[in-house]
């Protein structure tokens, strides 16, 4: 019997021990225009998106396995999946990702909703059924579906697959300069209609494949999509300004943030905040096992430190981290020995320096004293300080506009440390126009030709402090929506709770009725319109008394104090003991435009503090804690022509104690 249970204790850890990582990237960005009518993307630009946050996840350069454009035929991607099959086992956990056009095609078993299947298109894949063409070279979802049927088989109960999508499935095009992953008609043959049937249909198929067996038997599944089945999937920029699909922008921002025990829900509501600001105007979609702990609970991701990468000389060094990772110019790192769990006061301190260069992944370091480090393994690094990013909104100003006006605004944004001229790659635009003797300047986003804000005035000089004023609180928000931080002290959370309610004519309200909130999830995201609104639920699930803000980050970029307001002083009363838990019955939160993803910030300290005058007067004044990182972002244009250069928070005891936590819903008419 012993020896029977040392085997079995062998094998055991044997399974555990040897469970493996894989990962296919599939990139198909150079299409063939003129053989296919597909027209390229950037697709390959998301390579080392994916690559990077895989290689945080813990996974080997060896079982990562690539598929490229002319590769990426119909075949090759069957081949593709076909060698990984083969190199998976039980218990392994294996991701899936593509980038690429995607496109509906006609369904050819009669199991979607819609008449539609939803298909990858492969690199010899045809636009439109043209010269004989039948559809065959697209990639079904139900063949997608069946493979991943046979993966989570072999991969067992233990084993988890992942599979994310950055591609759009429907649409007709799209304005403005942003490049869509797929718009193009559906792809059905002449004089086809769709044979519609409710009953046994599956819809998505991708999603709950679980064909030739009980679920019970099979691994853990998600699927990340960029978008839902029916919405257009647009690139968007990353911090180096290359363009790249925004759900791998996301994937690698969200995924980074990760702690031990995050849910694939938590880790999806991440993404959904990052695409609220990358791409306001689509919805990624999530489906099947996303309640489960990513990878079964086994990833322990360590958040806190940076390796280096090159000791240059004994004065510049580099580290694996860059502007993704929140460190900017200016930022503030610590070296300590390997082994650190984390710097505190009495840590001992091998060097510090300042960030004096970063990209997407890594920062240059300056050091405060000459060291020359041994090799890459010599030191831990440790954000000391940060600073919010130094990164300014590109504005492009209509040719067409007054000679006057223009010039006084080129002065002033010239000027400002939050924003820059350019034409060639504009974020904002203002357009111009003249109505009954007034001047009208539509502020529009550029890459989706969505006009954000309108401006009219008969003085130039005010009309052109409007416009600063504007720019500077677009400006704040995305700031203030790149800041994150967690600390387990003061880990405060936040939730919207629908009501039906009666506004008095003194203003104040009456509940009348508490809506299912299960009624409001739409893909597990919370949906409002003008005739819900909420109440706010906050509770303190860390160890310390902790003082609260919450922002609001509107669909169009600009923000707005939700709590505390500008008549509650230094916001003392908005304060949560640990373990405690309050419904905020004295703010009632209503919903109108702008329509869209929508994002409450909330901001957790140990001082009280209130950001509001600061938000509305677009950085001219501080109460509460000046100190905070936040306070110090709200003033980046408090008249809207400060000195250019980064700002910096320079007190490491300041960030240590701020948490900050993000709600995103969506808004609809």
């Amino acid at each position: 019997m012993k020896k029977t249970l040392i085997s079995l204790l062998i094998l055991f850890f044997a399974y555990y021990t040897y469970a493996e990582k894989y990962a296919l990237i599939i990139a198909i960005g150079e299409y063939n225009q003129s053989q296919t009518g597909w027209y390229p993307i950037s697709a390959g630009n998301d390579v080392p998106l994916i690559e990077k946050a895989l290689s945080e996840m813990g996974f080997s350069t060896s079982n990562i396995m690539y598929l490229k454009d002319a590769d990426a035929t119909k075949e090759g991607v069957e081949n593709a999946l076909m060698e990984l099959y083969k190199m998976v086992d039980v218990g392994d956990q294996v991701v899936i990702h593509y980038s690429g056009h995607g496109h509906q095609i006609f369904d050819d078993n009669e199991d979607e909703i819609d008449g539609l299947d939803e298909a990858l298109v492969c690199y010899d894949a045809q636009m439109s059924m043209k010269d004989g063409y039948d559809g065959s070279k697209h990639f079904r979802d139900d063949e997608l579906g069946d493979w991943i049927a046979k993966f989570r088989l072999k991969l067992g109960t233990s084993g988890h697959i992942l599979l994310f999508l950055d591609s759009c499935h429907s649409g007709t095009g799209t304005r403005g300069s942003a490049k869509v992953r797929g718009g193009a008609p559906p792809l059905v043959p002449e004089n086809w209609t769709p044979n519609i049937v409710k009953d046994n249909k599956i819809g998505f198929g991708m999603g709950g494949s679980s064909r030739g067996a009980a679920t019970g038997q099979m691994a853990k599944f998600v699927v990340f999509s960029g978008a839902s089945a029916n919405e257009l999937n647009y690139e968007t920029y990353d911090d180096e300004e290359n363009p790249v699909g925004s759900l791998s922008y996301c994937i690698y921002k969200s995924f980074s943030q990760m702690k031990q025990g995050d849910t694939y829900r938590q880790v999806f509501a991440r993404i959904m905040a990052e695409m609220a600001t990358k791409a306001p105007f689509q919805n990624p979609a999530i489906e099947g096992d996303i309640d489960y702990a990513v990878f079964g609970g086994d990833y322990e991701i360590q958040t806190e430190y940076y390796n280096l990468t090159s000791t240059k000389t004994d004065s510049i060094v580099e580290i694996n981290a860059g502007r993704l990772a929140g460190i900017n110019p200016g930022t503030i790192i610590a070296f300590a020995e390997p082994g650190t769990a984390k710097i505190t006061h009495d840590a001992i301190l091998l060097n510090k320096g300042r960030v004096i260069s970063s990209n997407n992944f890594t920062a240059t370091v300056y050091l405060d004293n000459k060291m020359k480090f041994q090799n890459n393994q010599s030191a831990w690094a440790f954000v000391q300080a940060r600073t919010f990013t130094d990164q300014k909104v590109k504005v492009a100003i209509d040719s067409k506009m007054d000679a006057d006006l223009k010039e006084s605004l080129q002065k002033e944004i010239s000027n400002s440390s939050f924003a820059e001229i350019n034409s060639e790659n504009p974020e904002i635009t203002l357009n111009y126009a003249k109505t009954r003797g007034a001047k009208t300047i539509s502020i529009s986003n550029s890459v989706y030709n969505q006009e954000l804000h309108k401006l009219s005035n008969t003085d130039t000089e005010i009309l052109n402090s409007e416009v600063i004023s504007t720019l500077n609180n677009y400006a704040q928000g995305k700031i203030i929506k790149d800041l994150d931080y967690y600390n387990e002290k003061y880990d405060v959370v936040m939730e919207l709770i629908p009501v039906k309610a009666r506004i008095n004519n003194d203003g104040s309200f009456d509940i009348l009725e508490y809506p299912d909130p299960a009624s409001i999830l739409k893909n597990e995201i919370p949906v409002f319109s003008p005739n819900i609104m909420a109440l706010i639920r906050v509770t303190n699930y860390g160890t310390k008394k902790s003082y609260f803000n919450i922002i609001d980050i509107q669909p169009d970029g600009f923000i707005n104090p939700v709590i505390p307001t500008v008549n509650d002083f230094d916001g003392r009363e908005y304060t949560l003991e640990p373990g405690e838990s309050a419904i905020l019955k004295n703010t009632l939160v209503m919903f109108g435009p702008p329509y869209g993803n929508e994002i409450f910030k909330l901001i957790s300290s140990d001082k009280a503090f209130n950001l509001s005058a600061t938000i509305l007067q677009h950085g001219s004044s501080t109460r509460g804690d000046s100190s905070n990182i936040f306070e110090s972002a709200l003033q980046i244009g408090k008249s809207g022509t400060n000195s250019r250069g980064v700002s910096t928070v320079s007190s490491k005891s300041n960030e240590d104690r701020i948490c900050t936590f993000e709600y995103t819903f969506k808004i609809e008419k």
